[in-house]
């Protein structure tokens, strides 16, 4: 069991590394939720080696920073709609830099 869900987890960490949606990423790997695929990512990533672990770090933060500007120039959302994206944002950024 454990090494399956350490190659799920690795495929999730390989799937966002190519830029891939949690949503998607859920759909690609048979999980219910984008929140699964999450924390499949998260778990890959603090397996990687602290240098790696820096990189892979810095690249959704980046890919975070740029969903963020997205979300607030969208002006199709609501403002509620833009603040719940935000904090959802805030959220995963928190769970990135998390131990």
């Amino acid at each position: 069991m454990a090494t399956d869900t350490a190659a799920l987890d690795a495929r999730a960490l390989a799937l966002r590394g190519k830029g891939m949606s949690f949503r998607t990423i859920a759909t690609e790997l048979g999980l219910d939720r984008a929140s699964d695929a999450n924390l499949a990512f998260n778990r890959a990533l603090r397996r990687l080696p602290e240098p790696e672990r820096v990189v892979v770090r810095r690249e959704e933060a980046v890919r975070l920073d740029r969903l963020a500007d997205q979300t607030r120039g969208n002006d199709a959302l609501t403002t509620a709609d833009v603040e719940r994206r935000l904090e959802s944002i805030d959220r995963l950024k928190a769970q990135l830099q998390a131990d």
